[in-house]
C-alpha cells in the first residue's frame, strides 16, 4: 500500500512523478525515466494502510452531448481565461504577478512541471491545457498562502498546445500563457485526465484493457504497472500501442494521466479508486479526450477512501464513451489497492 506523502510546511505538496514514455533504442522498449517534481517523499511501501491560439484552435470549453458517445451526462470544460490567448503574462494593474519571464516552451517529454512563485493571488490558481485540434485539460494549481509558491506537473499533448495559469484576486486575474511544442512523441488515439479537490487524498488512475480487472498488472495501466513501464497490449513487442502513465500524484488535487494509442478493439474500463485516506466528502474529474473529438468531462462526488468509482467505457473502435456513477465500497477486500474482481 501507499506510504503517506510527504508534506511541505503549510501540508501544501506531495509526490508527483513524470514519466518519459518515448521508447528508444538504448533501453527496453517499455523502459522509461521516472523523476520526482516536488519531493523524494516515500512512494507506496507497503507499510500504511491509509490509503486560442488562432483559428484552428476550436472551443474546447463546451463538450457537446453526442448520442454517438452516449456522454449525455458530461459537462462542460471551463477556460479560466479565454480571453488570454497570446503567450506572456496578462494581468490587470492590482492583480497578483509573477516571476516568470519564459513563454515559448519546447518540450520533449509528455508532461512537464510549470513551477515559480505569485504575489497578491487569493487561494490557489487553475491550469488549462489545450491544443489546436480542442482536446483539453484543466485542474488546480496548488499555491503555498504564505510564499506565493506554486508547482504542478502537467501532461502535454503531441505537437502544439497552449498552457494557462491563472491566479485572482479581488482586482482580477493574472494570467500566464505558454506556447508549448511537444515533439518525439506518438498522437494519442486516447487520454484520460484525473484531478480531484484538496480533501481527496490519492485519486488513483485505471484504463483496463477488455477483459482485464483492476490491479492485474498485464491488464491494467496504473501506477504499478505504467509508470517505469508499460503493459505489452496490442502487438507484441511494439511500445507503441501500449498505455502509458505520464503523470501520477499521491497527494490532493491531481493531476493523473493515461494516454493510448492504436487501441485494439474490444470495451475499455476507466476506474478511480480513492487510495488514500482522504474525506469522503471529496469530489473530482475526469477528462476523456479521444483524437478528433471534444473533451468528454465527468464528475464525481463524495468518493469515500476505498472505494472505486466506474467512471466510464470506451468501446472501440468508434470511441463510443459510456459514463457511469457506479460505486463499489472496496474497504473490504483491500491490500495495496482494491482486489475485487472489477469491472
Amino acid at each position: 500500500m501507499r506510504a503517506a506523502p510527504h508534506r511541505q510546511p503549510g501540508g501544501e505538496r506531495h509526490e508527483t512523478h513524470i514519466l518519459d514514455p518515448r521508447p528508444g533504442p538504448e533501453r527496453d522498449h517499455h523502459a522509461s525515466g521516472c523523476s520526482d517534481s516536488d519531493d523524494n517523499g516515500a512512494r507506496r511501501d507497503g507499510s500504511n494502510a491509509r490509503r486560442d491560439g488562432g483559428a484552428a484552435r476550436r472551443d474546447a470549453t463546451t463538450a457537446r452531448a453526442d448520442a454517438s458517445r452516449g456522454d449525455a451526462a458530461t459537462t462542460a470544460l471551463t477556460d479560466p481565461a479565454p480571453n488570454a490567448t497570446a503567450p506572456g503574462e496578462q494581468r490587470c494593474a492590482g492583480c497578483p504577478d509573477s516571476n516568470e519571464t519564459t513563454f515559448a516552451i519546447s518540450a520533449t517529454q509528455t508532461a512537464r512541471t510549470f513551477g515559480g512563485v505569485v504575489t497578491g493571488a487569493t487561494g490557489d490558481g487553475q491550469f488549462y491545457v489545450v491544443n489546436e485540434a480542442g482536446q483539453a485539460a484543466s485542474g488546480t494549481v496548488p499555491t503555498h498562502g504564505d510564499s506565493g509558491q506554486y508547482g504542478v506537473a502537467l501532461p502535454l499533448f503531441c505537437g502544439a498546445q497552449l498552457v494557462k495559469l491563472v491566479w485572482t484576486n479581488s482586482a482580477g486575474a493574472l494570467a500566464l500563457v505558454y506556447n508549448v511544442t511537444t515533439t518525439g512523441c506518438v498522437e494519442a488515439d486516447l487520454r484520460l485526465t484525473l484531478t480531484w479537490d484538496e480533501v481527496g487524498d490519492d485519486w488513483e488512475l485505471h484504463l483496463i484493457k477488455p477483459g482485464g480487472r483492476i490491479n492485474d498488472n498485464a491488464t491494467d495501466c496504473t501506477w504499478t504497472s505504467c509508470i517505469t513501464s508499460s503493459p505489452d497490449w496490442g502487438v507484441v513487442g511494439d511500445a507503441t500501442d501500449d498505455p502509458k502513465k505520464d503523470v501520477d500524484n499521491t497527494g490532493a488535487f491531481g493531476p493523473e494521466n493515461i494516454f493510448f494509442s492504436k487501441p485494439e478493439n474490444g470495451v475499455y474500463t476507466v476506474l478511480v479508486e480513492h487510495w488514500g485516506g482522504g474525506e469522503p466528502t471529496s469530489d473530482g474529474q475526469l477528462v476523456i479526450n479521444l483524437k478528433g473529438r471534444a473533451p468528454v468531462v465527468l464528475k464525481k462526488q463524495n468518493l469515500v477512501s476505498g472505494h472505486v468509482w466506474t467512471a466510464a467505457t470506451i468501446t472501440w473502435p468508434g470511441g463510443v464513451v459510456t459514463p457511469s456513477q457506479t460505486d463499489y465500497d472496496c474497504t473490504g477486500n483491500w491490500s495495496g489497492g482494491c482486489k475485487a474482481v472489477l469491472p
